[in-house]
């Protein structure tokens, strides 16, 4: 065995094994079919525009187990929460987004960042000098929610209960960050899942509702945090490791991760986009990559070496260890590069703010793709996603295949 684990290097195999990814204990079947939605902001539109091209060609597709994470987890909840066919959820879900603006999402106050506000705030606190908890207001964001939901902020939302009665869905995972522990919280809904916890991580079962949703796509700073319980939650996406974990956890054999990053190639990652001393949003926007793109790219990574490892045991030597069948969708174009076509569209307040911290420096301005709630910006990441859909089209029959033959057969 030792022998056959060589070929693993540079990655230990200690590392992979202990990565909270890959083990799944069910022998009876091949596990159900998972999808994870990952971050991105409103580049989250590319996701409905994949899942229209993949409805278009599988209707009555049914994804058992939904995780999502920070502006995941907005069309991860719609998935879970309404009822139909996944033709049916789709329209509805691009419909909404067709029509999105900014101020269906978040306002923007001008005076939140005027400069030493909080410390006005300490200096007289009954002056209306108040603490900002964000840059923007997400009220309007609620609002949306709790329509397109059909339900009330603190109240477990109806639709996701129907779903796991009737089993149409198995189980739907959100994950936000305690800011009060520094943990990436797992709320679960649904199926009883094989637990993986740590110390920066934890699992909690619960029905999900309104503020979870919030929670999950609460970007740091930009949007307030929300309080779940006792404490206060933010953006799923940070200090999240393994995207993939929990859809394996929760018994899924095969797993579509939706991701909102582009792929470079080695020419465009050698190719500066700035010239001179980086402006504050090229700062800001390697840091939405490193903290809400790259962790699925890591994990996908992970996964691979994991399943080529388990596929080379013997079923006596796999412990327990199945491999995962996994389908990674990416954008074709450069989501972060074609929002700055689109920056003319912002709401004027917003865009002053985002030009005063070099918007116009840098080509590609990957933070202001994440505010751009703008219907020809999301228009044209739903045809895109569609496009790319096309593009793979053999690849996805070939994947979903098994869930073909078993609707045929009902």
């Amino acid at each position: 065995m030792a022998a056959q684990m060589q070929w693993l290097s540079p990655v230990s195999l200690q590392e992979l094994v202990a990565a909270p990814v890959f083990r799944r204990t069910d022998d009876s079947d091949n596990g159900d079919l998972a999808i994870m939605l990952t971050g991105g902001g409103a580049r989250a539109a590319y996701q409905v525009g994949l899942l229209r091209g993949i409805a278009r060609h599988f209707p009555n597709l049914r994804f058992q187990i939904i995780t999502g994470a920070s502006a995941g987890a907005i069309n991860a909840i719609f998935l879970a929460a309404h009822e139909g066919t996944l033709t049916e959820k789709i329209d509805n879900m691009a419909e909404a987004w067709s029509e999105l603006q900014c101020d269906h999402i978040f306002r923007f106050d001008v005076r939140s960042v005027i400069p030493f506000r909080s410390a006005l705030a300490s200096l007289f606190p009954r002056h209306k000098w108040s603490r900002p908890h964000g840059v923007f207001d997400t009220t309007p964001l609620r609002r949306l929610l709790e329509r397109v939901l059909h339900t009330d902020s603190g109240v477990p939302i109806d639709g996701v209960i129907r779903n796991v009665r009737s089993g149409d869905l198995h189980a739907v995972a959100l994950i936000t960050l305690d800011y009060s522990t520094g943990q990436s919280v797992r709320w679960v809904q649904g199926r009883a899942m094989d637990v993986f916890e740590g110390p920066n991580r934890r699992s909690a079962r619960t029905e999900l509702t309104i503020e979870h949703v919030l929670a999950s796509a609460a970007l740091p700073f930009v949007f307030p945090a929300v309080r779940i319980g006792s404490q206060w939650h933010g953006d799923g996406g940070i200090r999240l490791a393994a995207p993939l974990s929990s859809a394996v956890h929760l018994g899924a054999g095969r797993i579509v991760a939706m991701s909102t990053g582009y792929q470079r190639t080695a020419d465009e990652a050698d190719t500066p986009v700035v010239t001179g001393y980086p402006p504050a949003m090229q700062i800001l926007s390697q840091l939405v990559n490193a903290v809400f793109i790259d962790a699925i790219e890591e994990d996908v990574t992970r996964m691979e070496r994991m399943n080529d490892m388990i596929r080379r045991l013997s079923p006596a030597e796999r412990n327990g260890f199945k491999p995962i069948d996994l389908l990674v969708l990416r954008p074709s174009v450069d989501l972060g590069k074609l929002a700055a076509e689109y920056e003319q569209y912002l709401p004027r307040s917003l865009k002053m703010l985002m030009r005063s911290l070099g918007t116009k420096e840098t080509a590609s301005p990957d933070f202001i793709s994440m505010l751009m709630f703008e219907p020809r910006y999301t228009e044209r990441l739903l045809a895109i996603g569609e496009a790319d859909v096309e593009s793979r089209l053999d690849e996805l029959r070939c994947f979903f295949e098994e869930d073909a033959q078993a609707l045929s057969a009902v």
